[in-house]
């Protein structure tokens, strides 16, 4: 994998919990695509069992921000519109 250290993290989809954020994290890092789900909890669904679920983000580097949209939309998971940068 390349070094994309001084590379900004993009937002590309948002999910209703933890746990599918995380299932489309796995798929993209399966396929050599680095993903971060922001405050994921390591295996912890607090959501799951009585507290109320947060929504999640899906975050990847902006070099890999297209291959990373188009291994989501094969999988049939919703995208967030990419923002204009101000």
């Amino acid at each position: 994998m390349s070094d994309c250290s001084d590379e900004a993290l993009i937002t590309i989809a948002t999910f209703d919990s933890e746990l599918e954020a995380s299932f489309a994290r796995g798929a993209l890092e399966a396929i050599g695509i680095q993903a971060l789900v922001p405050g994921e909890r390591g295996g912890s669904f607090s959501g799951m069992y009585g507290g109320m679920p947060a929504q999640a983000a899906l975050q990847v580097f902006e070099s890999d921000r297209d291959r990373a949209i188009v291994a989501l939309r094969r999988l049939q998971i919703r995208i967030v519109p990419p923002r204009h940068r101000v």
